[in-house]
């Protein structure tokens, strides 16, 4: 667990959930628990930055918090005393995990059994439940059944579906949506500022609008990726391009085509949904969700995309499988 961190960049976007939480604090039905969903990479972890930052400030409105404000100068060095955010250890502070364990939730019990001591709210970001263990669920589960008042609880999901019932029942859902191309651009060049503006608009039109998730990308070669997907398509060159994948610099190609190839499948399986294009979506889709988290060997996988792509070309000029 860690106290305090530096406030995320400007959130971008995501104005009907803002101001559906600044209804809820307007009209005093501020509900304890907010369960703030999407695809990783959508900007659920801003959202929440800019939520916590409202109630411990006081500040209204859709802006942000000006970093000067005391609120935010105190989040951003840790300091603040009633904030805390919730996330896997981290190295150097016990043993290094991706799951957030029962004993953090014991940690944090005095801070949720107390209340506010210079803010008119506490605030608690989990980031993300999806980390959670089963026994630090259920340990989590009784804070939320017996919340303190003048306690919010910003709760990260990227699949909430997964989550134990009895949590979902407990919070107030806001589904994040993706962002439309100038927003997704906004949020690359935040987070880039040092590149060109020909990488940025590349990265946001692939990135479905989830800039997040094509952060990694800066060093591939979208154009040169973008054309070798439209060959491969035609059946011609696969095994000379999966054993470019060879090397050990091409991790950012490949999660780049991880990403590339299921949206050609999808826009493939829209013009023609027939079944067997739909099923060859669903593959490439598994393939390239699993590719990279698991370190499948890259060379493989290259080659498995590309027979994808071959299969799919067949059934886009004969209108059906070979």
């Amino acid at each position: 667990m860690t106290a305090g961190a530096t406030p995320s960049p400007m959130l971008v976007g995501h104005e009907e959930q803002r101001t559906a939480l600044l209804e809820a604090l307007e009209t005093g039905r501020m509900h304890h628990a907010w369960l703030i969903s999407g695809p990783k990479g959508i900007g659920k972890r801003r959202f929440a930055d800019w939520a916590a930052l409202k109630l411990l400030s006081g500040s209204r409105g859709l802006a942000d918090v000006d970093r000067e404000d005391p609120a935010a100068r105190l989040v951003e060095s840790g300091a603040h005393p009633d904030h805390r955010i919730l996330a896997p250890r981290e190295e150097g502070k016990g043993s290094a995990t991706s799951t957030i364990v029962v004993d953090q939730i014991r940690d944090i019990a005095d801070f949720l059994h107390s209340y506010p001591s210079i803010a008119g709210w506490r605030t608690l970001i989990v980031d993300a439940l999806d980390n959670m263990n089963p026994n630090a669920a259920n340990a989590f589960l009784k804070e939320l059944e017996e919340p303190r008042p003048k306690t919010v609880y910003l709760l990260l999901s990227h699949a909430p579906g997964r989550l134990l019932p009895t949590i979902r029942s407990r919070c107030r859902m806001l589904r994040m949506h993706p962002l439309v191309l100038e927003q997704s651009a906004a949020v690359l060049g935040q987070a880039m500022p040092e590149a060109e503006r020909s990488t940025i608009d590349a990265l946001a039109s692939i990135a479905n609008g989830v800039p997040g998730a094509v952060l990694g990308l800066a060093g591939a070669d979208l154009a040169g990726l973008g054309l070798m997907v439209d060959r491969l398509a035609s059946g011609s060159g696969a095994p000379a391009f999966a054993r470019g994948f060879q090397g050990q610099g091409t991790i950012a190609q490949l999660e780049a085509l991880a990403l590339l190839v299921p949206r050609r499948v999808a826009s493939a399986a829209r013009k023609n949904p027939v079944p067997e294009m739909l099923a060859l979506y669903e593959e490439a889709d598994s393939i390239s969700r699993d590719a990279v988290r698991l370190a499948y060997d890259r060379v493989q996988v290259a080659m498995a995309l590309a027979d994808i792509l071959a299969r799919m070309g067949r059934i886009e000029r004969l209108g059906r499988p070979q």
